[in-house]
């Protein structure tokens, strides 16, 4: 008895000396002389709140009041520990961007929470109106409230619109046109809101078309990296300069309620990706969240590549970066995945990280567990990535993909992707961009899709499978498309472009289209089969549910294992999955 006195004396003990380290303190920053709706800047009284939040240690509690916090620079969050930042709501507290900023830059954390705000820009990132004067030199365009005539800028992107739908231009006249700005000229007004935007080169815009002119898409609104337990809740952002929320390297992400809405009928929220996720371990999950108009993906999920420049001997490499030197900043114990230049998608070895030290400024020097039999161009990615689960998601109106999927384990259900301007989903490892990885594992269920894959970016399905370069044999694998209903827009294309992948199993989905073009297009796959879904067209007929893509590199006779028969869309059951307004 008295033994069991003291063990349980010693377990309160310590259940108190836990709760303690937990509690931490609450701050405000009120406290700090940041106060709302003063129109001063706070930036230097927030940081100050954040540090002293930081220094007290773990679990404190910074709150914001109710208002609109100014911030001409950016919010410094550095080993932090348990720290929650902390607003009044998503339509009470508002901080505010008055110049191009990051407005948190997150970094070494554990624990950290940002939760019940809103993020915007004054000035905004970008304008928009009609063109009424084109030339191969300059661009003359009636600013269209509530953007603004906006001197002085560098445009770095134009995007054609459509200002009926609220969305990116789509169709025959879909373009943009990305550039590097001409030196020494910028945005400058010419006469009362009719603003002169100098152009590299010839576009293909004309008298009449509505654009939108983008000047930044470096400077993103939430950065963190080199993280662990990051959790972004109840989040509005009206407005970005480049992407809105980036991670890399973070360990076990939650994004709850997050959004990204333009505000006062503008015509575009962030100028990039709504979300940017690199090089995440464990596990990301992302529930009930929103992505509106923005100028890029609504979500991409990937791991960089790097290449092996040097052998040392069989366990010690030296890797080298494309075109930064982050990438190479892996840590001990990490598995990375060994694929060689003729065949960059497919795995032939793994390999675990005992140490690594910096080699030249580019490349770094890496110990391995075991041997590698690698050579030098070999291609070399972590394959320790994230798995994915993402529960009612909407992306909407973007110029874009709606996710571009470059990880592994992927779970999407109960999901809206309503015109999206290139294919809802794509996966796409690519060499272009030096990203993988090839995804494998994947469950696309009880989604809705809507009048998707019509304007920039437009590939041959909703769902799109499309290694870049596109690989003699598959590389993506276990992809099922079940229990979802697809609406086609009169310019949506197929339901499914399948290259390069192996067992797609394709049952349950109502498919409403009025295109007499087969549903699937095949390159260099395998087992690609279907049952049980239902297919409406009230105004042609479907003679064939698939087809061969014969063009270089797709070869016939390189896919295999197709069973797509008439009869696996012939069922007559209800849309599984209805937009309820």
């Amino acid at each position: 008895m008295k033994i069991m006195y003291v063990e349980g004396w010693f377990i309160l003990f310590l259940i108190l000396i836990e709760c303690l380290t937990i509690r931490g303190k609450t701050f405000f920053v009120s406290n700090f002389g940041a106060s709302p709706n003063d129109n001063i800047d706070d930036a230097k009284n927030i940081q100050l709140a954040v540090n002293t939040a930081i220094n007290y240690g773990s679990g404190s509690i910074l709150i914001f009041e109710s208002g609109t916090y100014n911030l001409s620079s950016t919010i410094q969050i550095s080993n932090a520990t348990n720290l929650t930042i902390l607003g009044q709501g998503m339509d009470e507290t508002l901080l505010l961007g008055t110049a191009r900023i990051f407005i948190f830059f997150a970094q070494y954390c554990y624990g950290i929470k940002i939760s019940s705000l809103s993020i915007d820009y004054d000035p905004y990132p970008f304008t928009a109106g009609y063109v009424i004067n084109a030339t191969n030199i300059y661009l003359d365009i009636q600013v269209q409230t509530p953007h603004r005539a906006d001197i002085n800028r560098r445009v770095i992107g134009l995007i054609r619109y459509d200002p009926m739908e609220m969305r990116p231009a789509f169709g025959s006249q879909t373009y943009n046109f990305y550039q590097v700005p001409p030196n020494n000229v910028n945005t400058s007004l010419i006469s009362p809101n009719i603003l002169r935007i100098p152009i590299a080169s010839l576009t293909n815009f004309h008298q009449g078309d509505a654009i939108v002119a983008v000047y930044d898409i470096s400077t993103h609104a939430i950065y963190i990296h080199d993280s662990t337990d990051v959790s972004i809740q109840s989040i509005n952002v009206h407005s970005a300069w480049g992407m809105v929320l980036v991670t890399n390297r973070v360990r076990r992400l939650t994004i709850f309620d997050y959004h990204v809405t333009p505000n006062n009928e503008r015509w575009l929220s962030a100028n990039s990706d709504c979300m940017h996720l690199i090089s995440n371990r464990e596990y990301i999950t992302l529930t009930d969240s929103k992505c509106q108009m923005q100028g890029d993906d609504g979500l991409n999920v990937l791991t960089p590549y790097v290449s092996v420049a040097n052998i040392i001997n069989s366990s010690a490499l030296i890797l080298q970066a494309f075109n930064w030197t982050d990438p190479l900043l892996i840590e001990d114990g990490t598995q990375l995945e060994f694929s060689s230049s003729k065949r960059p998608f497919t795995a032939y070895e793994t390999g675990t990280i005992v140490s690594s030290s910096f080699y030249t400024s580019t490349s770094q020097l890496f110990t391995f567990s075991s041997s590698i039999n690698a050579s030098i161009g070999d291609f070399v990615c972590v394959a320790d990535v994230a798995s994915l689960t993402i529960r009612n998601f909407t992306v909407e109106h973007n110029r874009a993909r709606g996710i571009l999927l470059e990880t592994r384990n992927i779970d999407i259900r109960q999901s809206i992707f309503n015109k999206t301007s290139g294919p809802a989903l794509l996966f796409q490892p690519s060499l272009y961009w030096y990203e993988g990885l090839p995804s494998r594992n994947v469950t696309l269920a009880e989604n809705l899709y809507i009048h998707c894959n019509e304007g920039i970016g437009q590939q041959q399905g909703f769902i799109t499978i499309l290694p870049d370069p596109i690989q003699l044999v598959s590389v993506i694998d276990d992809i099922r498309v079940e229990s979802s209903t697809f609406y086609f827009g009169s310019l949506s294309q197929g339901l499914i472009q399948s290259n390069n992948a192996n067992n797609v199993y394709i049952t349950g989905n109502y498919i409403a289209t009025n295109s007499s073009q087969p549903l699937i297009l095949i390159c260099n796959s395998r087992n690609i089969t279907a049952s049980n879904n239902t297919v409406v067209n009230i105004q042609t007929k479907l003679d064939q549910y698939y087809r061969y893509d014969t063009t270089n590199p797709c070869q016939m006779n390189l896919s295999t294992l197709i069973d797509l028969p008439p009869s696996a869309f012939n069922s007559t059951f209800p849309p599984p999955i209805i937009l309820v307004k």
